[in-house]
């Protein structure tokens, strides 16, 4: 084999198992709560693992996780949505550090734009008098080994990313989520789900 194009397979092999182990070591519970003017009340968990600080400064790997997480990267992103950053907390433990936040924004129009500024990831429309929210999560990380997937099922199989959305009126439609009332919920291990070849849809109308 050309000693190049070894290295280039490496490469990727290499960047596959950062961005997947990374991506994997968060754990984040989303409570979004929308008010009858469209207004949204977002609480934040993240669960981080310590080894995230041995893979690089958090800083420079944020591109790999969910959410911002640092109390300015945080503010910051709100603010560019339109939103605003309420309160802000860190706890840590031996193995990992928990960051729990209170963000407020004007619509859900705002809070997609926070979930993801360019608009791929996260979508809001509204059309004759009904709102749909749909979103992406996961299957973007470059292709990996299926032993290092299941490694980092196995390593970091207690991390997952839940979210919950309660609405102002009744849901008319959902898909991936688990309806109750005018509430709807998603939950899925952050490893099984960051290494999945595509992306796992949802959507939600009201």
């Amino acid at each position: 084999m050309n000693r190049h194009r070894g290295f280039r397979i490496s490469t990727i092999a290499a960047c596959a198992a950062f961005s997947i182990a990374l991506a994997s070591c968060v754990g984040v519970a989303s409570d979004a709560r929308i008010a009858a003017d469209g207004s949204v009340r977002l609480e934040l968990t993240y669960t981080v693992a310590s080894a995230v600080g041995e893979l690089g400064r958090l800083g420079e790997n944020a591109a790999y996780l969910p959410l911002p997480v640092g109390r300015d990267e945080l503010e910051l992103a709100a603010r560019r949505a339109g939103g605003s950053l309420a309160s802000w907390s860190r706890s840590d433990a031996s193995d990992r550090f928990t960051i729990r936040a209170s963000l407020s924004f004007p619509s859900v129009a705002a809070l997609a734009s926070f979930f993801d500024p360019a608009g791929e990831k996260a979508v809001y429309q509204e059309a004759s008098g009904r709102r749909t929210l749909g979103l992406a999560l996961g299957g973007d990380s470059p292709s990996a080994a299926p032993e290092l997937v299941e490694f980092v099922r196995v390593a970091f199989g207690d991390y997952e990313i839940a979210l919950r959305f309660e609405l102002p009126s009744a849901i008319l439609a959902s898909e991936g989520f688990t309806v109750s009332g005018r509430a709807a919920s998603f939950s899925a291990k952050a490893a099984e789900l960051f290494a999945a070849p595509s992306p796992r849809l949802l959507s939600l109308s009201w």
